[in-house]
């Protein structure tokens, strides 16, 4: 009986072992294959990934080299050589209207039609918006500078194009854009052409890149802000935070554009590895595609069955012939077999439950890490962590960007020592020995102490350094970059000193209008001290003179967010009366609320006592000129009367009709005749003079020639040049039509040609031009004459001024030709202007308005154009 169980006892192991033989060998060959099946995948994988985000980065980078190009050559154009409209820049639509500047709206609406560029724009050299295509997108612009935004600031200062970061777009919509700008021929900036993609659009194109049904893929800009996402249900606005991260610390490595690398990650949860192909664009954004190892494991999990199917197959051979010779003393061993069972399920239970504890704190450690992680790198203070023994254990990106540390002193186990001996030796810690600097801090630190200082640096910023000890040793440094607060701090000291010490009145209210501030100024001039206003409304100075409608319109125009200027009369402490001119303007908030109210007042009594004392001056003037003409006009009226008859008698003797007369009283006849129509000719200039002063000459406008006037007058001087020995001659050939005053026209080249005849000596010349300027028609009168003195050249066209009141011949007149010939001008619309050298000779030149001239009407036959008959 012994001997029988010992046999069957052997056939019972024998059979286990066998069966076991076959499990670990079935168990070893599908380990091996899943393992070598996963491997090929995950080989194939990233040799395919590979060369897709070469491709894809290769079609990246030709499609925005192709959108620059496109862009250089539309800023190339002629029609996109200036800014012709900027007059009609309308800040209310963000540029100018949609009329304006069609040549450039027609060009961008071309460069649309490929549907690469979401919107294009022209930015001025300040960045103020010139206009944005289409229109629609222009008017809800939510920016009308973008003179801050670093591509812009990049293509101003090297004169490039340049492909922006992703970024909150002017219209609202997160987009990239490519700014080209344009340069004239001293390289200086005309204009910025610029293309905005949005990120849906770049979004659109990348998903068709990633392949079903595990792939995802996304794209980053050079800051780390993801652009495009694809793949797992991911968006740009909820990205996989893990592939995110691992695609910001590819591109910390500086990798070589073009060229893809694979890495590993665990997903979000942390449970899962992860495969990525990353690869860098030209442009400095990096593509990353990822896959799950466990999407391998599924596709071979066809094969792997088959082939664990045959294999059980073959060990449930071996097996059912190991229990059949084991199968009659299964009994004995079922009862240990269970108790076995049931202990070995009780430590699976409890290693279960250790192994998802475990897990479940594994994970959220990895959580909280990286919101740590995150939490530091998004704060705007460098933080640095050392240890007792004085090496660093962590830092966040702020800490190296701040203190612009290279990588390798930014990293974990990093000396202090090194840190500050890297500090030392820039010049940080100022002039000394950068040794003896750098054991004063380490013996410092070792003896730590909590501190807060502040540091000027080399470079002229400044920076404040708070540290503290750390429980279990080490200390923690926070450093905070105040250069601009401390600016912000002197600006506003200055600007403090500034108006305590203006010369003007500078009062500040709230909102409802009651003082907050009054500067020293204030106080001097109305006599009230700062604790006697604060807190009451201006009202209490006002005087009772200033109307109601002022201060209603002040209100009206601050109330409504503009500024307010005029003049009130207010009264001061003492009860006297004073004038201020006041600029009031109110002082908004970033979001625009009214936060306060600014008055900036200047004390003009003085000023409006002197400018009341000028009125009154003036109007004595006025009136003391008024009276003289009205007194030049009578006098001139009673001595012409007498004159007429001197001068008729004396015609009548010089015909001789009352007999012959002897030859002497023939002379001194002939003296009387031409004194007395000297004398007539200037009484006729000083009635003029006087008609055109008090308003009664009057301008009557027909058509006329000027040509055939010109004519005329130039006919009747030629005797007196003829007189003289004085060449005149006339260039007008054509007729020159236009609507005017001939007789005025006539009156002024009488005088201009009279003062060329008697200023020419004789063989001199004058010459008459007639012509088309860039403001009308053109009369001049250009004489070899004995010129004008330039200290004399600017008084010509005042009345009674001469020349040459010294030795002029009296007859030359008193000096109101110019005068008369310069307020005609004026009367008829146009302007009088002269030049002259001593000795060489004077050009006057008449210009009359364009909108006096006419064109003639065409002769029948394509003639040449006839001239208009002059007006009497």
């Amino acid at each position: 009986m012994t001997t029988g169980e010992g046999r069957l006892g052997l056939r019972v192991r024998i059979a286990v072992a066998i069966a076991a033989i076959c499990l670990v060998s079935i168990i070893v060959v599908v380990g091996y294959l899943r393992h070598a099946l996963e491997r090929q995948a995950t080989a194939q994988w990233s040799r395919e990934r590979g060369q897709v985000a070469a491709a894809l980065a290769a079609g990246f980078d030709r499609s925005i080299d192709a959108m620059i190009g496109d862009l250089r050559f539309v800023a190339g154009l002629p029609a996109m050589a200036g800014l012709p409209d900027l007059a009609r820049l309308d800040r209310t639509i963000n540029g100018i209207p949609v009329d304006a500047d069609t040549d450039k709206r027609r060009i961008l609406d071309e460069l649309l039609e490929d549907e690469r560029f979401s919107v294009l724009f022209v930015l001025q050299p300040n960045g103020d918006h010139y206009l944005s295509h289409p229109f629609t997108v222009q008017r809800l612009l939510k920016r009308f500078n973008l003179a801050d935004r670093p591509y812009f600031q990049q293509a101003a200062s090297t004169g490039r194009p340049v492909v922006s970061d992703a970024f909150m777009g002017a219209d609202g919509i997160p987009a990239v854009a490519i700014d080209v700008p344009r340069l004239d021929h001293n390289g200086t900036v005309t204009l910025h052409l610029g293309g905005v993609i949005h990120l849906p659009k770049l979004t659109e194109i990348f998903s068709t890149a990633i392949l079903p049904p595990f792939d995802m893929g996304m794209l980053i800009d050079r800051q780390g802000t993801v652009i495009a996402a694809a793949g797992r249900g991911q968006t740009v606005e909820a990205p996989d935070t893990a592939l995110a991260a691992a695609a910001k610390t590819f591109q910390g490595t500086s990798p070589i554009p073009g060229k893809a690398v694979v890495r590993t990650y665990f997903s979000q949860a942390g449970n899962e590895e992860v495969i990525a192909s990353f690869i860098r664009l030209h442009n400095g954004w990096t593509v990353a595609l990822a896959r799950p190892r466990s999407s391998f494991v599924e596709e071979i999990a066809p094969e792997v069955t088959r082939i664990s199917t045959m294999v059980g197959a073959l060990l449930l051979l071996v097996s059912a012939m190991g229990f059949a010779i084991a199968h009659h003393i299964a009994g004995r061993w079922d009862g240990a077999r269970r108790a076995l069972s049931a202990a070995h399920g009780e430590l699976e239970a409890r290693v279960r439950e250790r192994t998802a504890a475990l897990d479940s704190s594994r994970r959220e450690l990895a959580a909280k890490s990286r919101t740590l992680e995150t939490i530091l790198d998004n704060i705007s203070q460098g933080i640095s962590v050392y240890d007792d023994d004085l090496r660093m254990v962590a830092c966040n990106r702020r800490f190296a960007e701040l203190l612009r540390l290279p990588a390798d002193m930014a990293r974990p186990g990093t000396r202090l020592e090194d840190y500050l001996r890297f500090n030392a030796l820039r010049g940080d810690y100022g002039p000394g020995d950068p040794e003896r600097q750098v054991a004063e801090r380490i013996d410092l630190a070792r003896h730590f102490k909590p501190h807060r200082f502040q540091r000027q640096r080399a470079d002229g910023t400044a920076l404040e350094i708070i540290g503290n000890p750390l429980p279990g040793g080490g200390f923690v440094a926070t450093h905070t970059d105040v250069t601009e607060a401390k600016r912000a701090e002197e600006a506003l000291r200055t600007l403090s000193r500034a108006v305590e010490q203006s010369p003007v009145s500078v009062v500040i209210t709230d909102p409802r209008g009651n003082i907050d501030y009054v500067n020293p100024k204030f106080v001097e001039v109305c006599g009230y001290t700062p604790e006697e206003v604060k807190g009451l409304n201006p009202r209490f100075l006002k005087s009772g003179l200033t109307p109601d409608e002022v201060y209603a319109d002040l209100w009206r125009t601050i109330a409504a967010g503009r500024t307010w200027e005029g003049d009130l009369q207010n009264r001061k402490k003492n009860g006297d009366l004073y004038w201020e001119r006041a600029s009031v303007s109110p002082i908004r908030s970033p979001d625009g609320v009214i936060l306060h109210y600014l008055a900036v007042k200047e004390d003009i009594t003085a000023r409006k006592a002197s400018e009341d004392a000028l009125l009154a001056a003036m109007q004595a003037a006025e009136d003391a000129n008024r009276a003289k003409t009205v007194f030049l006009s009578h006098m001139s009226h009673e001595l012409r009367t007498p004159l007429t008859a001197v001068l008729g008698y004396a015609e009548m003797m010089e015909s001789e009709m009352a007999g012959p007369l002897p030859r002497h009283n023939a002379d001194f006849v002939a003296a009387i005749a031409d004194s007395g129509r000297h004398l007539l000719s200037i009484i006729d200039e000083v009635l003029d003079i006087s008609r055109i002063e008090m308003g009664s000459y009057r301008i009557a406008n027909n058509p006329a020639d000027l040509a055939a006037i010109a004519r005329e007058c130039v006919a009747m001087l030629q005797p007196q040049c003829i007189a003289k020995d004085i060449e005149l001659t006339l260039d007008a050939d054509k007729a020159m039509p236009l609507v005017t005053d001939a007789r005025a026209i006539r009156q002024i080249l009488i005088n201009l040609l009279g003062n060329a005849v008697k200023y020419t000596e004789s063989g001199g010349r004058i010459a008459v031009t007639l012509g088309h300027g860039e403001q009308g028609l053109r009369v001049a009168v250009a004489d070899t004459g004995i010129g004008i003195p330039a200290d004399k050249l600017a008084h010509v066209f005042e009345p009674f001024q001469r020349v040459d009141p010294l030795r002029a011949n009296p007859a030359r007149g008193v000096g109101l030709g110019l005068a008369i010939c310069r307020r005609i001008a004026g009367l008829l619309g146009g302007a009088i202007s002269i030049e002259s050298q001593p000795g060489l000779g004077t050009t006057v030149t008449l210009l009359l308005p364009e909108d006096t001239c006419v064109r003639a009407p065409q002769a029948p036959g394509g003639g040449p154009p006839s001239a208009l008959a002059p007006a009497p």
